[in-house]
């Protein structure tokens, strides 16, 4: 059977949710407001439609859900109490799971965009083996875009024009093929830092001094873990 054609839309919950868990595990204990302005660095407004208040809103429904445990964190001299959030077991069971489903997503956008920046959180050979697989269902759902065309354009009683949409999906699933094949090779050949790597970008001690300053675990970047690509 031929692969669907992927929607051009987006479910706002699964790569909310992958970014909410991500951003956390990275920092975790973090606080609300560290982590807002965190994600708006990382411009999510933009590519992934979250906005201020969704990550106030994931952080409540994380913590509901078991996913997320609140640190009550004392006032100091520079700064006053606050709630910060780790990450559960249940939670980082449940960020892996959104992190590998979503690097094989094909007709969510947003999900994919997110789970590609989190990918240096698995192994290198497993990021590969699962891109790898993605584009073959890449390849599917162009063969069957291209399809759709010769159909529509084939049918009798079915104006030519209702023939540009699945054109227009065509066209996007082909560019991002490019990219796929690109950055397969660019991996294969040792770009980035995975899991049981040494880091190949580290923050300078004047961001992890901050941080701290804020209050904010700095988790695996403290530690000298690969930290998360941010998108530009």
């Amino acid at each position: 059977m031929p692969a669907p054609v992927p929607a051009a839309g987006s479910s706002q919950g699964s790569s909310t949710r992958l970014l909410v868990l991500g951003c956390v595990r990275i920092f975790q204990p973090v606080h609300g407001y560290f982590l807002r302005r965190e994600l708006l660095s990382w411009e999510v407004d933009q590519w992934a439609h979250v906005h201020p208040g969704s990550i106030y809103h994931a952080l409540k429904s994380l913590t509901k859900a078991g996913l997320l445990d609140e640190v009550p964190t004392p006032a100091s001299d520079t700064r006053p109490a606050r709630t910060a959030y780790r990450l559960t077991p249940d939670g980082e069971r449940e960020f892996l799971t959104l992190l590998r489903v979503g690097l094989l997503s094909v007709d969510d956008p947003t999900l994919f965009m997110t789970a590609i920046n989190m990918a240096p959180a698995l192994a290198r050979d497993e990021v590969l083996g699962t891109l790898t697989t993605r584009v073959g269902l890449l390849e599917a759902a162009i063969a069957y875009a291209e399809a759709q065309v010769e159909q529509i354009v084939a049918a009798p009683d079915v104006p030519d024009s209702a023939s540009e949409v699945a054109r227009i999906l065509a066209a996007r699933l082909r560019g991002e093929l490019v990219w796929a094949r690109d950055y397969l090779e660019r991996v294969g050949a040792g770009a980035y830092s995975f899991v049981g790597e040494p880091p190949t970008w580290t923050p300078t001690q004047a961001q992890v001094d901050a941080a701290r300053e804020a209050g904010v675990g700095v988790g695996v970047i403290a530690a000298g873990e690969p930290p998360f690509a941010r998108v530009v």
